[in-house]
């Protein structure tokens, strides 16, 4: 009642009237206090603590209550020890108490978010120009202990999805192209408590408006370098890295957004604050992060989260987690964690990974909860990944499944690698040296896990009427028993073989043998190891008929034969 008979005397002032039909009234409060904070006015009880933690104090409000705190470490340690007096009050009350009065906060969702602002500021609003569908809101921000302008400080409307920043001197301009009965100027500022200014106009017809919904990354504290990234630096201005700072991890829900750029975007200057359900970039967008389908020419941008799928010709980023599907042509980048499938032609990189990566290039992560990597290059995980699939290299600490490359695997721990060379922290390394049925004299060297490794060998005739004068041999084993003086295992190897000149000849040996071995000492082993082998003569084993040459078994030089071999020799673990 108060507030229309004030409404209604302001409005017969002759000088009011100047300003058409328009008039305001301005109300400041702080978003700590007036936010509509229901679990912040909870009522609770609490017994007095002595020598409790910041953390363990959270602990009970959160088992007594289910409340759910979120705040940046660098300014509240959970291990401070603190003493709390016995209270019965509100929750913000016992806050406000035990904290101290340079912390706000505030209520989003679930969530208390604890923030640190031993500033205050002083809101300074006029209506500058108004016409029939545009009004501009200007104004000035100062400090309210040494009344200096406030540069930087975010100006922003939840509701109508407005933004700008203060100038310099403390000033801003906020352009209502929108004909709405209220509109709420926000200031925020890092360091500073939040305020608000209403700003409410009379109308001929009320239209009906629905609140939107907006929501806060619990994440957001953590510095995942979203802005300092190479796609932050080039594509993002620094006045958006101002307005997340901040706005801190507070977002805003928008059924769609179109851009041609970032810079040119139907949600404006906030748009990098808004989730969107549908969200096409013709060249390349900043987004808040998305619920729903992206679709971008080159680039897609996101801030926080990414839920659903994503589509793009050139690279998507994600500075928060990924639950959904990616596609892109060059590069998927995700700062947080990926649930999910990440599909390129070139890189992809996330911090943890539960799902697949799939790259013609290369996969990149930190940890994994269960993630396969295929790739046509190289895979890189720092932490633990299920199985590794690359045309190059694969590069993990733990791998839980199968490891295989065409050339190199590397891993503390992998027990199933297959590449030409494995180089398995824990696993196989030896050199043996050994003569076989054919008279040859080889050395091979072992690499891999502790059940399947790789085997490289150089072999070299005894015999001086051998056209085969060398041997080069690339094989697979295996580790059946692994006893400590007694080891069995089982091989298959191919043969190639060139003359004295190094000239490749046309035959090749292929062989199964199975080792056993006898440890002499923790080094040293000896064994002897029956073979089952197959040799091709491809020039030589043809009739003019076209015919191949066979025999069944013993050894032939003139035909495809099988027979038995062996060889004897002595094995040194590296």
């Amino acid at each position: 009642m108060f507030l229309v008979k004030f409404i209604n005397h302001i409005t017969t002032k002759p000088l009011l009237k100047k300003f058409s039909y328009l008039f305001i009234f301005l109300v400041l409060f702080s978003f700590s206090k007036a936010d509509a904070q229901q679990q912040l006015a909870t009522q609770i009880q609490m017994p007095a603590y002595s020598n409790m933690t910041v953390g363990q104090i959270f602990q009970v409000l959160h088992e007594k209550h289910g409340t759910l705190f979120s705040f940046n470490s660098n300014i509240l340690q959970t291990d401070s020890v603190i003493q709390v007096s016995a209270y019965k009050g509100s929750l913000y009350g016992f806050l406000d108490h035990t904290l101290g009065k340079e912390y706000s906060f505030k209520e989003i969702g679930k969530h208390i978010i604890i923030q640190f602002t031993p500033q205050r500021m002083a809101v300074d609003v006029e209506v500058q120009s108004q016409d029939k569908n545009k009004v501009v809101i200007t104004g000035y921000i100062k400090n309210i202990r040494t009344n200096t302008p406030i540069s930087d400080a975010s100006i922003f409307d939840r509701d109508a999805l407005l933004s700008t920043l203060t100038d310099k001197n403390g000033y801003f301009e906020l352009d209502v192209k929108k004909k709405i009965s209220l509109i709420a100027v926000n200031v925020s500022k890092a360091m500073f408590r939040d305020t608000s200014v209403l700003v409410i106009f009379p109308i001929d017809t009320e239209v009906g408006s629905k609140k939107r919904k907006f929501g806060y990354f619990t994440e957001y504290e953590q510095d995942n370098g979203f802005y300092r990234s190479f796609f932050g630096r080039v594509f993002l201005s620094p006045a958006q890295s101002i307005q997340n700072m901040n706005l801190g991890g507070l977002f805003l829900y928008s059924p769609y957004q179109i851009s041609m750029t970032p810079g040119l975007s139907s949600h404006g200057f906030i748009r990098s604050q808004i989730v969107n359900k549908f969200s096409i970039n013709i060249l390349g967008g900043s987004t808040a992060g998305v619920k729903g389908l992206e679709i971008g020419g080159v680039f897609n941008l996101n801030q926080y989260d990414m839920e659903g799928l994503q589509l793009v010709g050139g690279f998507n980023v994600v500075g928060g987690d990924v639950n959904g599907v990616q596609v892109a042509g060059i590069s998927n980048q995700v700062f947080g964690d990926v649930k999910g499938v990440q599909l390129t032609g070139g890189l992809n990189k996330a911090d943890m990974v539960k799902g697949v990566q799939i790259s013609g290039i290369g996969n990149m992560m930190k940890e994994s909860a269960g993630a396969t990597q295929l790739a046509g290059g190289f895979n890189h995980s720092k932490g633990t990944v299920s199985n590794q699939v690359a045309g190059i290299a694969n590069i993990g600490n733990k791998v839980k499944g199968i490891q295989l490359a065409g050339v190199v695997n590397i891993a503390d721990s992998s027990d199933y690698p297959i590449g030409l060379l494995n180089l398995i922290k824990n696993g196989e390394k030896s050199i043996s040296i050994a003569i076989d049925q054919d008279a040859y004299l080889g050395v091979q060297f072992r690499s891999g896990g502790r059940v399947l490794y790789s085997i490289l060998g150089v072999h070299a005739s005894l015999k001086d009427d051998n056209t085969a004068r060398y041997a080069f041999e690339a094989g697979l084993g295996a580790v059946f028993l692994h006893g400590n003086r007694f080891m069995l295992r089982a091989e298959i190897s191919s043969r190639n073989q060139v003359t004295d000149k190094f000239k490749l000849l046309s035959n090749n040996h292929s062989s199964f043998r199975l080792i056993p071995e006898l440890r002499l000492n923790k080094k040293l082993s000896v064994f002897v190891a029956p073979s089952f082998n197959y040799v091709s003569k491809e020039d030589d084993a043809v009739t003019q008929a076209g015919k191949t040459l066979w025999k069944v078994w013993g050894r032939d030089k003139n035909r495809n034969s099988l027979f038995g071999g062996g060889a004897v020799g002595l094995m040194l673990k590296l």
